[in-house]
């Protein structure tokens, strides 16, 4: 997490935060929105995924001062944890968060986009230097299943139903 994160949401053990799944219809106001979770897929239908302290998972994080749009933490989080850039983004859903409390006005939320890899990042050598920032070790690109057998960061389940949204989204099933 960097210090210029507009609301940091980092939940503590034992800490219980509700999420719930609101789609894509409701829009909430960008100062209520704390972070983007960003389902990269490869023309095949692949996910780009960054190998992080906590294993692997889906590129994503906070919203930033001097950010004004989901698409600029969005480009921006792919390419420090995946390097990759991404075509179109389209918006998947938003899960709404009642970590800073329950009440309408306290709410925040989670935006899942998703877009097609345009270009992937390396060099001949594919070392990890070139590769590896703060937040990644590096990326792995697999199919869905192999991406959620791997997944250990939350809830299993709710990690597969975000990705097949996100495929649902971005290939107009």
């Amino acid at each position: 997490m960097s210090e210029q994160d507009c609301r940091k949401t980092v939940i503590q053990t034992g800490q219980k935060v509700n999420f719930v799944d609101i789609g894509s219809s409701f829009l909430p106001a960008f100062e209520k929105i704390t972070s983007v979770l960003v389902v990269p897929f490869t023309k095949d239908g692949l996910i780009v995924c960054p190998l992080l302290d906590r294993g692997i998972d889906l590129p994503g994080g906070h919203v930033q001062i001097g950010e004004f749009t989901c698409e600029e933490t969005a480009r921006r989080e792919v390419m420090e944890e995946v390097k990759v850039t991404l075509g179109e983004l389209k918006l998947v859903k938003f899960i709404q968060s009642d970590f800073y409390g329950s009440q309408p006005e306290q709410l925040t939320y989670l935006v899942v986009m998703t877009g097609f890899v345009e270009e992937i990042i390396s060099n001949n050598s594919y070392d990890c230097l070139s590769l590896c920032t703060h937040e990644s070790m590096g990326r792995n690109i697999m199919d869905i299943d192999e991406f959620i057998s791997q997944y250990q960061a939350g809830n299993k389940n709710d990690m597969r139903q975000i990705v097949l949204d996100a495929k649902s989204v971005l290939f107009n099933i």
